[in-house]
Parts: structure tokens; sequence; C-alpha cells
């Protein structure tokens, strides 16, 4: 009898210890978690100092935490980046570049980097940060913003005529993107004009109806290609379905012939 409270007692303190090992994990993902997003509420709410010490706190408190390292460091960049802070701003996204890889903002930090050397007035460094970034990932969604930041680190360098090849290539390859009016301007600025807005509109005009006059054709011919594709695809849609129907029947069949004899 004895000897079975011994067992019993034995058994519910491990099984108090496991729980007790249970909840800290748990706490041990959730505190990290909580802080992460206060300090990105606080990037949100433009108070970039408060966001700076949470995000600082994250890391020191939880340091080898890989979820949570890479992406504080990241947005300790833009924080400081906010501040004005270019130097400091640096050294975050460098350290994201160069110990985190497998961040999911990785590619993100490398723009931001080559944004900081440009505000550092690093613009040698600069361009050639933007250039990487577009040759690597010509369609991330900040492809426009670093044809358009190299060409004005171009322009800041004195080399006008390298800084209008990139904003007519911004025009011509995103004519819909956030930097196409400013690249208009930059065009109007370097060719002579005060960059007033009559100008800006005169400029703008020509190249749509450059553009629209060189890429009607173009258009057409994707227009056509993508009826072609949507064809195809319901034609493959078609054969899947036929398919999933002949496969279906001889299942039919199996399950009919297991039943006659008595196959479990």
């Amino acid at each position: 009898m004895k000897k079975f409270k011994i067992i019993s007692l034995l058994h519910i303190t491990v099984l108090l210890l496991l729980m007790f090992s249970v909840s800290l994990n748990a706490l041990n993902i959730t505190i990290p978690y909580a802080q992460y997003t206060l300090a990105l509420d606080l990037y949100e709410q433009s108070r970039y100092w408060n966001s700076v010490k949470e995000f600082k706190n994250l890391l020191i408190e939880h340091q080898g935490n890989s979820i949570y390292e890479g992406k504080a460091c990241y947005w300790l960049g833009l924080n400081y980046m906010a501040l004005k802070k270019y130097k400091t701003a640096d050294e975050y996204f460098n350290k994201v570049i160069r110990v985190y890889p497998d961040s999911i903002f990785y590619k993100h930090a490398v723009y931001y980097l080559g944004r900081t050397k440009y505000l550092r007035k690093h613009y040698k460094n600069a361009i050639s940060i933007f250039s990487d970034f577009y040759k690597k990932y010509p369609r991330h969604p900040l492809g426009d913003n670093s044809l358009f930041w190299k060409g004005v680190s171009y322009y800041k360098r004195g080399s006008n005529k390298t800084a209008l090849k990139y904003f007519y290539q911004v025009l011509k390859k995103y004519p819909m993107g956030n930097k196409a009016d400013a690249s208009r301007y930059m065009i109007t600025l370097i060719k002579g004009g005060s960059g007033g807005t009559t100008e800006v509109v005169k400029v703008q005009t020509k190249v749509i109806i450059k553009e629209k006059e060189a890429d009607t054709s173009k258009l057409e011919a994707w227009q056509e290609l993508l009826e072609t594709k949507e064809q195809a695809l319901g034609e493959k849609e078609s054969e899947l379905k036929v398919k999933e129907e002949a496969l279906q029947g001889k299942e039919d069949i199996i399950n009919k012939a297991q039943k006659e004899l008595k196959i479990q």
C-alpha cells in the first residue's frame, strides 16, 4: 500500500513538473510576441523613441530568439530612419543583411540600406545598392523606388545624363507606379525647367502620348496572349475533370469488387 502511494506521488510530481514546463514554454512564446506587437504599435503611432526602447528590450530579454531578432533589427532601422539617426539605421539594416539573411524583411533591409546611404550623402554606395537590388528583385514592390533613387543619386553626383536614363526607365517600366510623377518632375528639372506644375503636366502629357503610340500594338498582343492562356487553362480544367471522373469510376468498380469478395 505504501509503495502504491509513493508511486502515485511520484507520478503526480512528474505531471506537475511537466505542466509547469509547458506553461513556461507557452509564456516564453507569448511574452516576446506581446513585446513585438507593442513595439510595432508604438512605431505606427510615430512614438519612435518608445518603439526603439521596446525593440531593444526584446533583443536583450530574448537573446537567441531568431524569430524576433531579425524583425527587431529591421524595425529599429526604420525607427532610427524616422528619427534621422541615419548612421545607426545603417548599422541595423546591415545587421539584418549580414546576420539574418532568412528574415522576411531581408529584401526591404537591402533597399532601406540604400536609402540610408543616400540620406548620408554616400551616393556612390547608394547607387551600388539600388543597382544590386533592382538586378535581383525587379518585380519587387520597391523596384521602381530603387530605380528612382538610383537616378536621384546620379543627379546629386552631377551625372544628369545618366540620371535621366533611370527616370525614363521608371516611366517606361512602371508608368502607373508611385514614382512616376516624381520621375517626370526630375526630368523637367534636369532639362532646364523650374519644375513647376505647368511644366510637369507638359512633360507628363508628352510621355503618356509617346508611350500610348508605342505600346498600342503591344497592348493588343498582350490581350490576345491573355485570352489564349485563359482558353488553354479552360481546356486543361476540362481534361482534368474528365480524368477525375474516370478515376472515380475506377474506384467505384474496385469498391464494388471488394464488397463482392468481402475484402476489408
